[in-house]
């Protein structure tokens, strides 16, 4: 691997979590962190550049990857390993019967990723309570918010998209996202240069259909408009409330 390559892409990526982190909040001092482990390429990079800003970072605080284990993924191991060589840190490792419950009540004709995400989430949530952790770092980056922006906007009548820093419903867990400054071109330009594997989701149901078209039709959106998503996801911050539909 070119180092010169490997040192562009890191300072590039480094730079925009670093804002993220700094613009919404995230991380303060003798904060502990969650940072959930898939073994998918963007919680391989969130692990990464966390570890290494904490290492720059003028404040402390502590970062606990804890990987979910649903019954569906392949070759977790080897992330488990890289953590621990690479990185110095010991991936916690939870056992669940996702698997069993999907196989049990999930429609084989639709997608059961936001089920499955639903029940991992609870799982971390869990977690986070028990080692009292202050928030909980997820892997999306700004596709994945543009992406569920548009699913809300097309699918459900609603403004909404990810929010990169959000307390949950009840109160008690507090969510991040540091990639969420990142383009996917960008997480899997770094990620390729780590020279590693990802685990492999082995999940036997439908994937999710209307996430990747709309994903497709993003990408030919950009092929008009090379920086829409940059110029989508700014609006997400940038909102005229004056000429919203709102009634009265």
């Amino acid at each position: 691997m070119d180092y010169n390559k490997r040192l562009y892409f890191e300072r590039r990526i480094r730079k925009k979590v670093g804002s993220a982190i700094r613009d919404y909040a995230m991380i303060g001092p003798s904060d502990r962190v969650i940072v959930a482990m898939s073994g998918g390429k963007d919680s391989i990079v969130l692990l990464r550049v966390l570890t290494a800003l904490r290492k720059a970072a003028p404040l402390a605080f502590d970062l606990v990857p804890v990987h979910i284990r649903t019954g569906f993924e392949d070759g977790f191991e080897r992330i488990a390993f890289w953590s621990r060589e690479e990185l110095g840190l010991e991936v916690m490792e939870v056992e669940t019967n996702i698997a069993r419950i999907i196989e049990e009540v999930a429609d084989p004709e639709k997608s059961a990723c936001a089920f499955c995400s639903r029940l991992r989430r609870g799982y971390l949530y869990g977690v986070a309570q028990a080692i009292g952790a202050s928030s909980i770092a997820l892997g999306h980056h700004m596709d994945d918010i543009i992406e569920t922006f548009f699913l809300r906007c097309f699918y459900t009548g609603q403004i909404g998209a990810m929010a990169p820093s959000r307390v949950s419903n009840d109160g008690k867990n507090r969510v991040i996202r540091p990639l969420a400054y990142c383009p996917d071109d960008l997480v899997d330009a770094f990620f390729r240069c780590l020279e590693i594997e990802p685990a492999i989701n082995a999940c036997p149901l439908r994937v999710d259909s209307k996430r990747k078209m709309m994903r497709a039709y993003i990408a030919d959106l950009q092929r008009d408009i090379p920086r829409v998503k940059y110029s989508v996801f700014a609006s997400l911050s940038n909102i005229d409330m004056k000429s919203m539909c709102l009634k009265g």
